[in-house]
């Protein structure tokens, strides 16, 4: 098995790690390294990829070396025994935030110019008003944010356009909820690679 996993963030509030693989037949994937639980869902996924990211996902997973089993909310949030997770995947990369204490959303994005195609999709007026949307990696960072705090939040019908709104892209910028008259106001930060962002934020209780 061809991999290699990197510490991302490492601090006192939370734990990112990213994991880097190399395709492979999913035959050469040991069914024993699975939990019973596991390997159930493992064999629901009927693409190859998918369940190439599974598995990987659990390889990143147990090298927290903590005894962490994941599960799943209705909605697909993975949630965690002790504590709290964030999982994201994006090509052949898996990312996973941990926090012990502090609800968590991450997000891995590689910069493509088709994202000019969608950003109307998920631009916000404010935002267009205030940001370089010709900017590709602008876009990228604005659609990044919005994910982390989508998986974060975990509310139905939660809208990227109308609902999620991005105040500043300095690093611990503001980005604001507004849902079913609440709002929520929260700071992500990021780390900008050759080709791709990952984007972290965390609710402090």
């Amino acid at each position: 098995m061809q991999y290699s996993i990197k510490n991302i963030i490492d601090t006192d509030k939370i734990l990112i790690k990213r994991l880097t693989y190399t395709d492979i037949p999913v035959e050469e994937i040991d069914l024993n390294f699975f939990t019973k639980e596991e390997l159930s869902r493992y064999e629901t996924f009927i693409s190859d990829k998918r369940r190439r990211e599974f598995y990987f996902t659990r390889v990143l997973l147990r090298s927290f070396n903590l005894d962490l089993v994941i599960q799943y909310r209705d909605t697909g949030k993975p949630i965690i025994n002790e504590g709290h997770i964030s999982i994201s995947h994006s090509r052949n990369n898996v990312v996973i935030g941990y926090s012990k204490d502090h609800i968590i959303g991450v997000d891995i994005e590689f910069f493509n110019p088709k994202i000019h195609r969608v950003k109307f999709k998920f631009l916000a007026s404010i935002e267009k008003e205030r940001f370089d949307i010709e900017n590709e990696e602008v876009l990228t960072l604005i659609w990044s944010i919005k994910e982390a705090i989508y998986k974060m939040e975990d509310i139905p019908g939660l809208l990227f356009k109308e609902h999620i709104l991005v105040h500043a892209l300095s690093h611990r910028g503001d980005v604001r909820v507004i849902k079913n008259g609440v709002e929520h106001d929260y700071v992500f930060d990021f780390l900008i690679f050759n080709d791709f962002v990952i984007t972290y934020c965390y609710l402090l209780s």
